[in-house]
């Protein structure tokens, strides 16, 4: 992204074949798509999410091979999520789906927070990760994860609120 201060291109080890190593990106791959579809799932919903998941891979792969990468894990969770960034942009929520959870008002609550901060809820309490590994995995500080899941919480709690006074 142009302006953004995130880099586009990924962090690259130096000297190695990047055109031989289909093996090793498969190996990648494999280990995290699981995960990766969960988060893209918890993003974007379960309509994107393989396409998202997709879009990224093949990008990856166009510049290189996921095993040159310095940290595929980190690289893959947030071009992920700026793949979700972008997706949303586009449908800007133009439809709702049905999820299959006893509490789908608190899943739909979840959709509504932005994208950053629904990524941080995820991470940390979905995913389980500490603050210090979302925020690795997102590309920023782990203040910044502890500032989204706080307005995260905000916006939840009044949005409980409102919909509780609608009663």
């Amino acid at each position: 992204m142009i302006g953004s201060g995130e880099s586009t291109q990924p962090n690259r080890r130096p000297g190695r074949d990047h055109g031989v190593e289909s093996g090793l990106d498969a190996d990648i791959y494999a280990k995290y798509r699981g995960e990766l579809v969960r988060y893209a799932t918890a993003l974007v919903g379960p309509d994107d999410a393989e396409d998202v998941l997709s879009t990224v891979l093949v990008r990856v792969l166009r510049m290189g091979s996921l095993g040159s990468l310095d940290d595929p894990e980190a690289y893959l969770f947030r071009a992920v999520l700026n793949e979700s960034r972008s997706v949303r942009r586009l449908v800007r929520d133009d439809h709702v789906e049905q999820a299959p959870d006893p509490l789908p008002e608190v899943i739909e609550a979840l959709r509504r927070l932005p994208m950053r901060q629904r990524a941080a809820a995820y991470l940390v309490y979905y995913a389980d990760l500490s603050v210090a590994e979302a925020a690795e995995l997102m590309g920023c500080a782990p203040g910044t994860v502890k500032w989204y899941l706080h307005d995260a919480r905000l916006r939840l709690r009044r949005d409980w609120r409102v919909s509780r006074e609608q009663l």
